[in-house]
């Protein structure tokens, strides 16, 4: 199970293409796959990629998300239900704080993360377009499905909804993204695609347990060993 998660984080977010890609006579680049189908490598809606939309709902944590995680990067933090989502050990991304898998379903791979990075984004449109452009570089296939602006526990977020294939699988992404005055936080969850319906309800109560909150401090222990006793010399 451990090496599926571990190849699962390094499959998605290395993000190495692996399929042949091609153009087609007007100039558009599609990827063939080893099934013999082929797919646009980038089959967003050209009204879904410049417009982010406003959602003016208020979006709060789930009743059941008692569990605070506080970054220790920036002034935010995660709300999750422990007996939903438990903490696993991954270190694959350095941005990755916490990486959670859903518990509701364990035989189904639902993972969540929470990434922190100092840089200096100047918005949520500017940090959108940086997060997508890297995405479409690197996969085989994407589609951004939705991106909108959303309240979330009182503070303002970037919602992004999108869809990717890279080593011949087909994965599913929501994620809440918030800018401090370092830089930023995001709350993302992924899973297959064939399993998104099944578990967007679980996965959208996870992102929505982003928070802001004061970084957790920093502690840094040092261990102190007694000297060993002076040694007797003989007279």
């Amino acid at each position: 199970m451990k090496k599926i998660i571990t190849f699962l984080f390094i499959a998605i977010y290395s993000l190495s293409s692996s399929q042949v890609k091609a153009l087609t006579e007007d100039g558009k680049e599609v990827v063939l796959f080893e099934n013999k189908t082929w797919r646009f490598v980038n089959d967003s809606d050209e009204k879904t990629m410049d417009e982010i939309e406003t959602n003016e709902k208020e979006f709060t944590k789930s009743a059941d998300a008692t569990f605070l995680l506080k970054s220790k990067k920036l002034d935010a933090g995660i709300y999750i239900s422990p007996k939903k989502w438990k903490t696993i050990k991954i270190s694959v991304l350095p941005t990755a704080e916490y990486t959670f898998q859903n518990l509701t379903n364990p035989n189904i791979m639902t993972l969540g993360c929470l990434m922190s990075e100092n840089v200096p984004i100047q918005t949520l449109k500017n940090l959108r377009d940086v997060i997508l452009s890297s995405i479409q570089a690197k996969a085989d296939y994407f589609k951004l499905n939705k991106s909108e602006y959303r309240t979330v526990n009182g503070i303002k977020v970037l919602y992004i909804d999108y869809s990717l294939n890279t080593t011949g699988m087909d994965f599913h992404y929501i994620g809440n993204y918030y800018l401090t005055e370092d830089g930023y936080s995001n709350i993302v969850s992924f899973t297959y695609e064939k399993e998104y319906e099944k578990n967007r309800t679980e996965m959208l109560n996870f992102i929505n347990g982003l928070v802001k909150i004061e970084k957790s401090e920093v502690t840094e222990t040092i261990e102190y060993t007694s000297p060993p006793p002076p040694m007797s010399t003989k007279k």
